[in-house]
């Protein structure tokens, strides 16, 4: 294998993950953009690196940047206290103009305090709102927001595996969270909630010169906002903005469902930018714990609506805080007696019964009340 391909592909993430090092295999997938086979490999490799080191419950720093909202090149590194020991190219197919590869890579991280990331949190993905339709006649992209979140959702479901995605059929804004509604969605065992509102889809300057089909450039803005339905508080909102060549002018572009549309430069850019909210959400969400509310106490057991989706297996043992929210102060969660640790007895799905040797420690806990659930390795 080509040395500059391993060693770009190695220097490309920050991990932080458990001691042990472990061999991922994952497949990346990249664009061949002007036949130039060599950067769509380093691409694609890179691709799937990134995914291996998320499957691996990476902490991954090395991620798109946005400056004052203006997404930004990747910048790459790679933490002294980690390593990517050996990557092998197992195999490489090409489709069109799409290249895949599937590399197998031995990850040796450094050791995490992150507490939180051993549990998928249940995310409602609503969707995306299209604030912007007058903009859309130009192409007419009146569809872009439903497409738009079904791309999220594959990124999310790629870039966060430390949210267990549900998408909504509606579109929701930050200013419809309210009490009790927040309060009915979180006992339906939701924890976050994400939005989102496309606000520019203007055109710009004429780029091409005067003998070329006239391109202008075309804008794109995405107002993304991260809700914990717990605390009642936001928990990240950020103007994401991006821009490409377009061709159309009034004319009709590909479907925004079809990949036509996601292989223009301008769907390339937008792409780029969802995979960008993508990690951001799981930089917010890997260390943050997984709540849940109690269902059912009885003979010494405790039902919880958390379940092998969420991450949890039999014989796990949790150490369980007991939470109220803060009368005051927003955001902030009140532990309530000692922690109690139980052993995971049975699980399906979305439940888990769980026990203790010793019945006193859990005469506290009542049917409704809301705790906090970690492993007992990271507590």
């Amino acid at each position: 294998m080509n040395k500059f391909l391993i060693l770009n592909a190695v220097s490309c993430l920050l991990f932080s993950v458990a001691a042990n090092a472990d061999w991922y295999e994952a497949t990346g997938q990249a664009l061949i953009k002007q036949g130039d086979m060599a950067q769509a490999r380093q691409m694609a490799v890179d691709d799937a690196v990134k995914r291996a080191a998320l499957v691996a419950g990476a902490n991954i720093n090395s991620r798109q940047q946005v400056i004052n909202g203006v997404l930004q090149p990747e910048h790459l590194g790679i933490s002294s206290n980690s390593e990517i020991k050996q990557l092998h190219l197992m195999s490489e197919s090409q489709s069109a103009d799409m290249l895949t590869v599937t590399i197998r890579v031995d990850i040796e991280p450094e050791v995490t305090q992150c507490q939180g990331s051993a549990y998928r949190k249940p995310v409602l993905l609503s969707q995306i709102q299209l604030q912007a339709r007058q903009d859309a006649i130009y192409g007419q992209l009146f569809e872009l927001g439903t497409d738009a979140t079904t791309q999220l959702e594959r990124h999310l479901r790629d870039y966060s595996p430390t949210a267990l995605v549900s998408t909504m059929q509606q579109s929701v804004t930050p200013e419809q969270l309210v009490y009790p509604d927040t309060d009915r969605l979180f006992s339906r065992g939701n924890q976050y909630m994400l939005m989102a509102t496309i606000n520019d889809l203007s055109l710009g300057e004429t780029t091409s010169s005067f003998w070329q089909a006239e391109e202008k450039q075309r804008f794109f803005a995405l107002n993304v906002s991260l809700y914990d339905l717990f605390e009642q508080a936001m928990v990240y909102q950020q103007e994401y903005r991006t821009s490409a060549n377009w061709i159309y002018n009034n004319k009709s572009a590909p479907l925004t469902h079809s990949m036509a549309f996601w292989q223009l430069p301008y769907g390339q850019k937008i792409d780029q930018l969802l995979k960008a909210v993508a990690e951001e959400v799981q930089l917010q969400l890997q260390c943050k714990p997984l709540l849940s509310s109690i269902k059912q106490v009885e003979n010494n057991q405790i039902r919880l609506e958390l379940g092998k989706m969420h991450g949890i297996q039999a014989g796990d043992e949790l150490v369980l805080f007991q939470l109220q929210r803060h009368p005051i102060s927003a955001g902030v969660k009140r532990v309530l007696q000692d922690p109690v640790i139980l052993t995971v007895t049975d699980l399906t799905d979305n439940h888990t019964w769980a026990t203790t040797n010793n019945a006193k420690l859990i005469q506290h806990i009542q049917q409704g009340d809301v705790v906090s659930v970690r492993k007992k390795t990271s507590y």
